[in-house]
Parts: structure tokens; sequence; C-alpha cells
């Protein structure tokens, strides 16, 4: 004759992986605090790796062909004298018939940004209201 063991309402073995011994408690307190430990260190390290004034010489805000957008980026120094650029870019090409014509601009020596928005020269009537 086979044993019936208890389930819980989802059909598990009740209790099954629910008690710990105490070893495997402080086990798993000092893998938690591993853990966070050399997360502050990679973090700190990042910090020291970063390349001063790299994120304002990679910044540009305008045109780049048909898109209109934002380019970020910075340096990061690695072992070996070897270094790491991150970069990210963002753009917008919106309909060419579009009623009003958006730029960006991106002032680095006052760190000063412009939008401006004046009617599209594609379409003449752009702005101005016709009544019928």
């Amino acid at each position: 004759m086979s044993r019936i063991y208890k389930r819980d309402r989802l059909g598990r073995f009740a209790g099954a992986g629910t008690k710990l011994s105490a070893s495997a408690k402080g086990a798993k307190a000092a893998a938690t605090k591993a853990t966070k430990s050399s997360a502050k260190k990679v973090g700190g390290k990042v910090g020291d790796a970063y390349v001063e004034g790299s994120f304002t010489k990679h910044l540009e805000v305008g045109q780049g062909g048909d898109y209109k957008g934002v380019k970020v980026g910075a340096e990061f120094r690695a072992p070996s004298g070897r270094a790491v650029m991150v970069k990210g870019i963002a753009g917008y090409h919106g309909k060419p018939d579009r009623r009003l014509d958006v730029t960006p601009r991106l002032d680095k020596s006052q760190k000063k940004l412009t939008v401006t928005a004046k009617p599209n020269p594609a379409r003449p009537n752009a702005g101005k209201k016709m009544r019928r």
C-alpha cells in the first residue's frame, strides 16, 4: 500500500521547500552580504573609470540627415590602457507634410537647450486658419 502525502490547494506537496536549516539560513545571509558588497565595489570602480568631461564632449542635439534628435555618449577607462565608449541615440523623423518644423539646438558653453517651432516650408498654408 502506498502512502498518501499531504498536498496544498495547488497540488504541491505541503511544506516542501519552506523549512530552512540553520546552516542554510547562514549561507543565504552570507550570499546576500557578498552580493551587496561586490555590487558596491563594482559601482565604485565604474565611477572611478569615468573619463571627466566625456559626457559633454559626446552630447549632441540637432539634425542628422532626416532625423532630429539627441546623441549622448561617455568614455570609461578599462584595464591595460583600454577604453570603452558608450553611446545612445534617440531620433525623430516626422511626416514631411507636418504643420510645424520643430528643431532642437544645444549651446554647450551655456548648457542651454532651445527648441524652435516654425511653420513648415513644405506646407505654405501651415499655421494659418482657414474659414469656409
